[in-house]
Parts: C-alpha cells; sequence; structure tokens
C-alpha cells in the first residue's frame, strides 16, 4: 500500500506541476511513498492521508490478515497438484 507519488521526472509530476498541484515541487524529502506531496482531485490532502492510514489499518489487521491467510490456503489445497 503507498500513496501515488509524482517523482521528479517522470509525467505525472510533468503533469502536476503543470496543473499547480505539487505542494513544494523542491520537497524531495516527501517523495516517500507514504506522503502526500500533491494537492489530490476532489478531497483534501488530510482526507488523502487520513483515508490511506484508514485503509492501512483496517488492511493489516488481525482479521483481514488471517481472512486472505485463509482464502490462501484453500486456493492451495483446491489447486491441482504437478505430478514429477
Amino acid at each position: 500500500m503507498t500513496i501515488q507519488t509524482p517523482f521528479p521526472s517522470t509525467p505525472l509530476y510533468a503533469r502536476l506541476q503543470s496543473e499547480g498541484r505539487l505542494l513544494d515541487p523542491t520537497a524531495w524529502h516527501t517523495c516517500t511513498l507514504f506522503d502526500v506531496n500533491f494537492t489530490p482531485k476532489d478531497m483534501s490532502v488530510d482526507e488523502l492521508t487520513r483515508g490511506f492510514r484508514d485503509l492501512v489499518v483496517r488492511l493489516y489487521s488481525k482479521e483481514f490478515t488471517e481472512a486472505r491467510r485463509e482464502r490462501f490456503r484453500r486456493f492451495l489445497r483446491e489447486s491441482p497438484r504437478r505430478q514429477p
């Protein structure tokens, strides 16, 4: 899970820069994949940050992790076995 990050010299960076949506075009320390360094459309930076954190908490909760493990185990049990 990461936040979309406009890295310098990428088409995304150029587009957001041309739209005036980069928060600080020289703040390289915010290119972490976990920090918001642009103004999103249709929501605030705080809304994106909170939504990202909430999603990470839910996805990595014990319940979700156990459910994913069980689905994977079931997949392995039901997969055709390869013959040597």
